[in-house]
């Protein structure tokens, strides 16, 4: 009996332990961050300058004297940017935004050296689950999930089930879930590891699985423990 608890208590010690297949002085190889891909409902900050400021000023927008300068996509990818009009930016990447309007201020005179900034301003992931809920604001272009559970203040927590963690992502009109497991080194190699705007990151208590139908059933840990009082039970009933 004490040797089955031991084996559970192990069991459990190990689970809370990260990359646990990941060696020492190994190499392995690495994937850059991807480039986020723009979305409808996405806010873009833009800004166009030139070493002639009074060139680039009709490309950026003023109201009430004060720089208004982000575009919501709509609902057809499109944003209204000034002089050029209609950019249609679903699918682009912010490179790709910013190269795009450089080219057309070019190619119709305007500037001959324009600088034009590109950013995503409303980039956030949202953290639910066994440690506390929070919507986690994202500064720069990319956060992985290590580095958002870091610095969320929330999710994880003893009771967390690190090696399930679920990542949800809409893309296209299509919602998709994704396993992370934290003790793996293949999370490296997850196509969620780089996580997107919008991605809503779950983590389960331990005991509790998701099936692929979403039903919801007890992991072996339970199982083990009820074999054990199933064990307990009869030793006491045999000393009677």
């Amino acid at each position: 009996m004490l040797a089955m608890l031991a084996m559970v208590s192990c069991t459990t010690a190990k689970q809370m332990s990260y990359l646990l297949d990941m060696a020492y002085n190994t190499d392995y190889p690495v994937t850059p961050a991807p480039e986020l891909i723009i979305q409808p409902d996405d806010c873009l900050g833009i800004t166009v300058s030139s070493s002639t400021p009074e060139l680039a000023a009709p490309f950026n927008l003023f109201s009430e004297g004060k720089a208004n300068l982000k575009y919501v996509v709509d609902m057809k990818g499109n944003i209204e940017f000034p002089v050029l009009g209609t950019i249609n930016v679903w699918g682009a990447t912010l490179s790709q935004i910013r190269n795009g309007i450089a080219d057309g201020i070019r190619a119709n005179g305007f500037i001959k050296d324009p600088i034009v900034n590109v950013t995503l301003e409303n980039f956030s992931v949202t953290v639910i689950g066994s440690g506390g809920n929070a919507v986690v604001p994202v500064k720069g272009s990319s956060i992985n999930i290590l580095q958002l559970l870091a610095t969320s203040g929330g999710g994880l927590s003893n009771h967390s089930d690190i090696s399930d963690i679920m990542v949800i992502r809409t893309e296209n009109g299509i919602r998709r879930s994704y396993s992370v497991d934290l003790t793996s080194k293949d999370l490296f190699d997850s196509p969620v590891f780089y996580l997107k705007q919008n991605d809503v990151v779950y983590i389960k208590p331990k005991g509790v699985k998701l099936s692929a139908s979403g039903q919801t059933t007890m992991s072996f840990v339970t199982a083990g423990l009820s074999l054990l009082s199933i064990i307990v039970n009869a030793i006491i009933w045999t000393n009677r």
